[in-house]
């Protein structure tokens, strides 16, 4: 569970030393699986879904042209194929790594499954800043957000995910250590990035989503009531109040999921690389339930990001019935409910 949470040198160097001990190569026999037959076929399952979900979303984007010409559809659609990733590379080597215990696979599922990581994070955040200016400056909205500088940010994201899920690897090579040693140096940097990562990509970007939210709800709320002294002047019927609150429940169970799914493997990511006694590791079945906990984002972005949104509902509902409307994209965006 080390190599998924945070790849600590001392997971590492069990393995390692697994070769030269037959001492401790019995005692690995002895300790209880991670994941017993039962939960990777649960593990399976749900990442079947988490492939399913994402897939089809990218479908959609591919199959609907007028999904493709939203600004905002272009960051879903970079969520969802990082989503799909860490269901269909991540989590498969993580398994293969804890069948195996080949050094390079487990290595490469912890780098791999940290960059899906940090990806999604950082998309995430990117749409919630791409609704801030869509409900604030709508009428800005296009001068500021380009297809250009959408492209950009979206290269951005993923540039700087992979620099960051690597970078641990530099200290490594630059001072001459194996993956499996664990040295008194490479484990100082280890707790220093390890913290970075938890403030950088969980502290920073909850601070933000709630900053952003929270004014997107303010101003949900002030627009709601000024439409509704509008309606009663002209006699007029509001917009039903079940419509309002499902956009307000949307920003709500995002920040939750976000913060409840995130937190936990950035805390034993640096729990993990403070503690460099094998007997100071989490409870097992602490680590079955993070791994996956892990998978709930891949699973509710494509829910919460897209599904919950009239044009991708739209779009939905014209695939199954094979029916096409005539509604031209600028009338989309108009009719754009208030969402990540």
């Amino acid at each position: 569970m080390s190599l998924l949470l945070g790849g600590s040198s001392s997971a590492l160097n069990s393995s390692g030393e697994d070769s030269n001990s037959s001492f401790q190569t019995k005692s690995d026999h002895e300790r209880p699986e991670i994941l017993p037959l039962s939960l990777i076929l649960l593990l399976s399952l749900v990442c079947l879904l988490v492939v399913i979900v994402n897939s089809f979303i990218i479908f959609l984007l591919h199959k609907k042209r007028t999904l493709r010409t939203l600004r905002t559809n272009m960051f879903l659609g970079s969520l969802a194929i990082s989503d799909l990733l860490s269901g269909l590379v991540g989590i498969p080597l993580f398994a293969i790594c804890l069948d195996t215990d080949i050094i390079d696979v487990c290595v490469s599922s912890t780098i791999f499954i940290r960059f899906t990581a940090i990806s999604s994070v950082c998309h995430v955040l990117l749409i919630a800043v791409d609704r801030y200016i869509f409900i604030v400056r709508y009428m800005e909205y296009h001068g500021l957000v380009t297809k250009r500088r959408a492209l950009f940010a979206i290269v951005t994201v993923w540039l700087f995910s992979s620099v960051a899920s690597v970078i641990q690897l530099s200290w490594y090579i630059f001072y001459q250590v194996a993956v499996t040693d664990s040295e008194n140096i490479t484990n100082e940097f280890n707790k220093h990035y390890s913290l970075a990562c938890l403030v950088i990509f969980f502290a920073l970007p909850l601070l933000s989503m709630c900053s952003i939210y929270g004014r997107i709800f303010y101003i949900s709320v002030k627009r709601k009531n000024s439409h509704h002294k509008m309606s009663n002047i002209v006699q007029q019927p509001c917009q039903p109040q079940s419509h309002e609150w499902r956009g307000r429940s949307v920003l709500v169970i995002a920040i939750v999921i976000f913060a409840s799914c995130w937190l936990p493997y950035f805390v034993a990511m640096l729990n993990d690389h403070m503690n460099d006694s094998e007997n100071t590791t989490m409870q097992l079945h602490m680590q079955r339930l993070l791994v996956f906990v892990g998978l709930i984002p891949p699973i509710s972005n494509p829910i919460l990001c897209t599904l919950a949104k009239k044009d991708f509902r739209r779009a939905l509902k014209e695939l199954l019935l094979r029916r096409k409307t005539n509604m031209p994209a600028a009338v989309v965006v108009h009719r754009e409910q208030i969402c990540l």
